[in-house]
């Protein structure tokens, strides 16, 4: 009985929650006074029930920025833009569509086309579009008004809210970028040459792992343990031949954590090369300019990378 409960719980996709009651009350408390900044806002130019159906989807960005503060979908970026780019959309379509079923479809289905390729996937904005269209008269006279008011502000509110709330626990900070992970002792430092492929972690070490975090996060043991499958495979992959060093291109140390960091190439002049810091979390400047000798650079290059959708992967040609 008990086994089929698991995989009914499986099945159904219960959530695999790990986080403690402190951190379950904060993400509430939060909320709280996101919405409440907003339903204010919300309240100085729509009135009546339209103003509570606006604050909807401000609710769903809500449980993003302050349950999943570290998220992709959470940051300022997708939380802004997303609900910006959707209520543009959504207001066009109210005006050029007759139709108000097929208008709210179109403008769903058309912000997430937009979100997608402009890197602000926020799923509260599909929600901010549809209200757009079938928001009623008090949401159409408003006109593209909408957008910014309360639109905009909404949005700008809770991101607000999210950086000053979150600043007051050092284990949450927003946005994303600003959080690093304190780890008891110092941080291992990865010698030149050094390459090996650790492969004695087992799915029970990333369901610890996540428990550690504290911090909501939307991936399963599962996923993580494929992640690192695929991601063992790259590395062996990148290793099997000596890296060539050549000018114009990005190189990483393939490292972790704060060691990481990326270098373009710029010149090479005899024994001698002179790069760019591209990318990383060092203490390295990104976009200074630096020069050490080949042999050096040669010991801190792991693997030749290019720029894909916002990411830095390794370059299919780095073995050439």
């Amino acid at each position: 009985m008990r086994n089929f409960i698991n995989e009914l719980g499986l099945v159904i996709g219960i959530e695999q929650n790990t986080t403690s009651q402190l951190e379950k009350l904060l993400s509430g408390l939060g909320g709280f006074f996101g919405i409440s900044l907003c339903y204010l806002i919300s309240n100085m130019y729509v009135s009546g029930p339209a103003s509570l159906l606006i604050v909807a989807s401000a609710g769903a960005s809500a449980v993003l920025v302050f349950a999943v503060p570290h998220g992709a979908l959470s940051q300022p970026w997708p939380v802004i833009g997303g609900h910006l780019i959707s209520a543009t959309i959504g207001v066009y379509c109210q005006q050029h569509i007759a139709d108000v079923q097929i208008g709210a479809a179109v403008a769903v289905g058309l912000a997430i086309f937009t979100m997608y390729h402009l890197r602000c996937l926020h799923p509260p904005g599909g929600a901010t579009a549809l209200f757009a269209v079938a928001g009623g008269s008090s949401i159409y006279n408003l006109g593209y008004a909408y957008v910014i008011f309360p639109v905009l502000l909404n949005a700008l509110a809770l991101v607000s809210c999210g950086v000053l709330f979150n600043a007051l626990f050092r284990w949450r900070r927003y946005p994303g970028h600003w959080f690093r992970r304190e780890y008891a002792g110092s941080t291992p430092v990865v010698k030149p040459g050094f390459r090996h492929i650790s492969t004695d972690i087992a799915q029970e070490d990333f369901a610890a792992a996540l428990h550690q975090m504290n911090s909501f996060i939307d991936v399963t043991p599962d996923d993580l343990s494929e992640l690192f499958e695929l991601a063992s495979r790259s590395a062996r992959r990148r290793t099997r031949k000596p890296l060539k060093i050549q000018p114009g291109l990005c190189y990483s140390n393939a490292a972790r954590g704060d060691q990481w960091a990326v270098r373009e190439v710029l010149t090479i002049d005899g024994k001698r090369i002179t790069f760019r810091i591209a990318a990383g979390k060092s203490n390295d400047i990104v976009g200074v300019d630096d020069s050490c000798s080949v042999r050096t650079f040669k010991q801190w290059a792991r693997c030749k990378v290019i720029m894909s959708s916002g990411l830095w992967v390794p370059c299919e040609l780095t073995n050439d």
